[in-house]
């Protein structure tokens, strides 16, 4: 028995693809199933006699969340989809012959495979979106922020709706398990501040995507979600075989087969320490495979690899966005409901929302600029980064930003505090000046220990 469900954020919520806590931290376009199955077991000890079954034996699946789409279930684009570096051209790459492909790179056409994004059934694509918030250490000690304290979350936005399936081999588990994942729940990292509030509950059938028969004898895999493989001794293992497929027919044809890995340690909230370091094949992967036995292929589809209670191992086989060489993508916003009659939408509203969105898009850049360089940028007292702020408040415009300044840390009583200050450059550098010097200086001002020594 397979249910479907539809969480809604009700605020912004962290979720993170790594285990990183500083440095590149990669952030997750998708819900991994082990969020939804820790909802769970937050009651593991009211299970009782069930337990195994619900959270150790694989009899129930708690499949990833995937954003909705024009209100629709949506699916990573596929590995096999490559468009051009430069010029328009999108292309199914597992339908590319040598032929074709010799022809594109004598007409010197790149292709650039796309990493990112989901589409449902309609060829409608988005991205999910993300909210920055620069935040900082308080210091209780001296009332202002830490030195060397700021921060920051890059999260996913609100009012977002997320699709996700459970997977019960055993229909009697249902109630026992809404139990602890219905209604409004928390969800991602720094859920006890501002994020992390979410609303789950259950939602009709959805449809599945519609299935294509090949012409050819080729099988296309589809990877729905992460697939942690593993050899006949239990390890993990990178590189897919008809043995660690399960597989007792077929050969894989990897001149056409797209795949990426990656690994990532899970961390265990119970336990209280990071679990071993797992090794998957990334979602959106085409595995393609030729003289695949119709028994196989039904076996595919119940599950691959280890870990297929927390959402791993889903395989599509032959689903319908791999049948054409040359896929049409519309890029649309996920907030927004399609379904609507168009001319009822509030179009200021619209535009309101969009220059909403640029501005806080800005401000996040902006930020990450001032977050890499404002170090090196200290060295004058508090009122000389007042003075500045002050000047990049009563400009317009680049040029008078730049020359206010100039006079100001060449000719002032301070001169010797900008002596090799680099400010100038950097803003001359920055695409966003006024806005870039505003918040160096509001920074570097908090960040400067003790008084004035002017």
């Amino acid at each position: 028995m397979t249910k479907y469900y539809k969480c809604k954020f009700l605020s912004d919520v962290v979720l993170q693809a790594s285990s990183n806590t500083q440095g590149n931290v990669q952030l997750a376009d998708s819900i991994a199933g082990s969020n939804f199955l820790g909802m769970v077991a937050g009651g593991y000890n009211e299970f009782k006699k069930k337990a195994f079954r619900v959270f150790h034996s694989g009899d129930v699946r708690f499949g990833d969340g995937h954003i909705a789409v024009n209100g629709k279930e949506s699916y990573k684009v596929p590995l096999s989809y490559f468009n051009l570096k430069i010029g328009e051209g999108l292309y199914n790459r597992i339908h590319l012959s040598d032929d074709e492909e010799q022809e594109l790179r004598d007409e010197r056409k790149q292709l650039k495979q796309i990493r990112s994004g989901f589409m449902n059934s309609d060829a409608k694509y988005c991205k999910p979106s993300y909210n920055y918030s620069q935040k900082s250490k308080h210091s209780k000690k001296y009332r202002r922020s830490e030195d060397e304290g700021m921060f920051g979350y890059s999260a996913l936005k609100k009012d977002t709706e997320w699709f996700f399936k459970v997977v019960y081999k055993d229909d009697t588990l249902v109630e026992d398990i809404e139990k602890f994942l219905l209604g409004r729940k928390r969800l991602g990292k720094s859920k006890s501040s501002q994020y992390g509030q979410v609303f789950i509950e259950p939602v009709a059938n959805r449809d599945k995507v519609e299935i294509f028969t090949p012409s050819d004898d080729y099988t296309y895999l589809y990877l729905n979600s992460r697939v942690a493989l593993v050899d006949a001794f239990g390890n993990p293992a990178l590189t897919p075989t008809l043995e660690n497929l399960g597989l007792e027919s077929g050969k894989i044809d990897w001149g056409k087969t797209q795949i990426k890995s990656s690994t990532y340690h899970p961390y265990n909230y119970t336990r209280q320490t990071k679990e071993y370091t797992r090794v998957v094949l990334d979602k959106g992967g085409v595995i393609v495979l030729t003289g695949v036995s119709d028994a196989d292929k039904e076996k595919i589809e119940q599950g691959l690899g280890a870990y297929l209670s927390e959402g791993f191992g889903e395989i599509i086989v032959n689903p319908i966005f791999l049948e054409t060489k040359y896929p049409l993508l519309e890029e649309v916003n996920a907030k927004l409901n399609f379904d609507k009659d168009s001319s009822k939408i509030d179009k200021v509203l619209v535009a309101f929302l969009k220059n909403r969105e640029e501005e806080e898009e800005d401000k996040f850049a902006v930020a990450s600029e001032v977050q890499k360089i404002y170090k090196s940028l200290m060295g004058a007292s508090k009122s000389q980064w007042g003075e500045i702020r002050s000047m990049a408040s009563m400009v317009n415009t680049k040029a008078e930003l730049l020359t206010n300044i100039e006079n100001f840390i060449t000719n002032g009583v301070a001169k010797k505090q900008w002596e090799g200050n680099k400010l100038l450059f950097e803003i001359q550098k920055s695409n966003t000046p006024i806005a870039f010097t505003k918040l160096v200086a509001k920074i570097c001002r908090e960040h400067t220990k003790g008084g004035d020594n002017e």
